[in-house]
């Protein structure tokens, strides 16, 4: 242990699965944060070197899996754990593996050889390859499913240098799961519960004094047998303190091990941090969502200060390609950050979350600004579904989302949910007439049944009809029943909900979202788009086998484009042609028109708001 007037020396490992194409943001904010405290950090990109173990494709399909099965946890967990069932009883409770595996070309006798050779032996070499003892902490942070990977890297290093400090935190950690943990795991001598950014370095200060670190807030551990400590860690406040993260050790480690080897054809993606919790969970949380723990609360960076750390990353790692981890974008960043960006015109191409309320004119500022992809949280195409969600979104602004961030050449990443208690059948009728329609414009990921996550409302909120809650199945087969009480450290759970359809009820819409996703895979792909000139419009409809063309000009051309930007009432396209100096037009004329539009299939009708369906032929941004 270190004397007083010694500097810690702390090693931080990020252990399979982590995401190979990408350094830790975790580990790249603590390091930076216990230097900028005056101790020394390295970190080890341990997934990285699995990666390169095991082929890289093989190490993106399982990093990726996000199933019921965990099956990452459940390679690593016969390294950890004794006392758990056979490897042909987990290969046989999970039907949907062998599916899973013809994709991706190998079989469950591969996954066996890995659980019971290959993985033993790789955690042993790298428990003896690195001098831990040179270390006063070790500190893991684990997020989805690298939990048993650092588990038995952390024992097989306590019982060679029993007198360094292992340490854990991360999401995984987060509630009860890090102290059920602390509990069974006798290996682990602290855990921390929450942001790490304040806590590490007065752990580490409490370390290099001799004092027991248990009363700082957050940090969890054992005392004469029973798990002590309480609340979470000190949250960040002002974002534009946090320093920048430091990825030095990711890329020497891809560097020396070829990216190749590692990452196979994918390239290497920077993250970066402009926020942290929800600003709509605050208000709403959604009813399916198990983000944020308990650090909902909204925080952001200053766009000045993203813009400045964003320019700072790229030019250091000459990569310019990034992904935010913020779970929602700062709306002020629209103009405040993406408007400087877009001035600069740098080669940028990055990954956001958003609320899918953004307008037109906020998705061609992002793009010009580089940001070109998005994770909008569409979830349904139908109102009253997204309403028993709590999303603040209705169909149309859905629909008027993935049309214009189409048109302007940006990703969309989205799914379609099912399963809320409310939901009735003509909820799914209405949604699939809608899905029909929109063929031109990018497939949903999927359609599923939501999981029901630890956090969420639908977990905690009694009100709910939620019953017989317990953990994943799965769980069983990589922690021991008789040693970790599974429903404190599940974060996934299998559950029934009252009020809702059998998955027959669904079935419509799954058949329709996997003949728009067939339909997208060759070309040419669905399409429908408008020409304009002086006076009117030409629609040309190619969504289906049998094209279509329509002519509309004069007040007829300007309604339906009047309708392009965002979904309009009668009442305000009459304001909007007088406006225009348009000659008298009657309402009654405008609804005839709208939905004979609506009848055509080129147009979206809710309540008394209409939205266009064709995308504009000419690029104008």
């Amino acid at each position: 242990m270190a004397s007083f007037q010694d500097q810690i020396r702390i090693a931080l490992v990020n252990m399979p699965f982590g995401m190979a194409n990408r350094p830790s943001i975790q580990c790249g904010l603590l390091k930076a944060s216990v230097r900028r405290a005056g101790h020394e950090a390295e970190i080890f990109y341990l997934n990285l070197e699995f990666a390169a173990e095991i082929g890289a494709d093989l190490y993106r399909h399982v990093s990726l899996s996000r199933t019921d099965h965990l099956l990452g946890e459940w390679l690593f967990s016969g390294s950890v754990f004794e006392d758990l069932p056979e490897d042909a009883e987990f290969i046989r409770a999970c039907a949907s593996l062998d599916s899973v595996l013809a994709t991706w070309s190998i079989d469950s006798n591969r996954l066996c050889e890995l659980r019971r050779n290959v993985i033993p032996q790789w955690l042993d070499q790298w428990a003896e390859k690195v001098e831990w003892g040179r270390y006063d902490v070790v500190g893991f942070t684990t997020t989805f499913e690298q939990n048993n990977a650092a588990f038995a890297l952390a024992r097989r290093i306590k019982e060679r240098y029993p007198e360094v400090v292992i340490l854990f935190g991360g999401a995984n950690f987060d509630g009860a799961m890090g102290r059920e943990y602390i509990r069974a795991l006798s290996f682990i001598d602290y855990a921390v519960s929450g942001e790490g950014d304040k806590v590490l370095p007065e752990f580490l200060e409490c370390i290099r004094s001799g004092e027991s670190p248990l009363g700082i807030q957050g940090v969890f551990g054992r005392r004469e047998g029973k798990v002590v400590g309480s609340g979470l860690a000190s949250r960040i406040e002002d974002m534009d303190s946090l320093p920048d993260p430091d990825y030095d050790e990711y890329f020497a480690t891809l560097t020396r091990l070829g990216a190749k080897a590692v990452l196979g054809d994918i390239l290497p993606q920077l993250l970066f941090e402009t926020s942290r919790g929800c600003w709509w969970g605050e208000k709403q949380h959604c009813t399916f969502c198990g983000l944020n723990a308990n650090g909902m609360k909204f925080r952001a960076k200053s766009p000045s200060s993203a813009v400045a750390q964003l320019e700072r990353l790229s030019a250091k790692y000459e990569m310019n390609r990034f992904q935010a981890v913020d779970n929602i974008i700062d709306y002020r960043y629209v103009e405040q950050f993406c408007g400087p960006l877009s001035e600069e015109r740098f080669d940028y191409r990055i990954f956001y979350e958003v609320k899918a309320n953004l307008r037109p004119r906020d998705l061609r500022v992002m793009r010009r600004a580089g940001i070109t992809r998005i994770q909008p949280g569409i979830e349904s195409l139908n109102s009253h579904i997204l309403s028993l969600m709590r999303k603040g979104i209705t169909m149309l602004r859905n629909v008027r989302l993935l049309k214009w961030a189409h048109y302007y050449g940006m990703q969309v990443d989205w799914n379609l949910l099912t399963g809320f208690p409310g939901e009735r059948v003509t909820d799914y009728a209405e949604q699939s007439k809608v899905v029909a329609l929109l063929r031109h414009l990018p497939p949903p990921l999927g359609v599923g049944r939501i999981w029901l996550e630890r956090f969420s409302p639908y977990f905690f909120d009694h009100s709910f009809p939620v019953r017989n809650v317990r953990p994943l199945d799965a769980y069983r087969f990589v922690y021991p029943e008789e040693r970790i009480n599974l429903a404190e450290v599940a974060y996934y759970f299998n559950y029934e909900m009252d009020w809702t359809l059998s998955d027959d009820h669904h079935q419509e819409l799954r058949s329709q979202v996997e003949e728009w996703s067939t339909a997208w895979l060759h070309p040419p792909r669905p399409s429908l788009f408008y020409q304009r000139a002086p006076g009117w419009i030409r629609i040309a409809d190619k969504r289906a086998r049998q094209s279509a063309s329509y002519f509309f000009k004069g007040w007829e051309a300007e309604i339906y484009e009047l309708c392009g930007d965002t979904e309009r009432t009668v009442e305000s396209l009459s304001e909007q042609l007088g406006e225009r100096g348009v000659g008298e037009v009657g309402p009654d004329e405008i609804q005839a028109l709208l939905e004979k539009f609506c009848g055509l299939g080129v147009m979206l009708r809710e309540n008394k708001s209409y939205l266009s369906l064709a995308l504009p032929v000419n690029r104008y941004w």
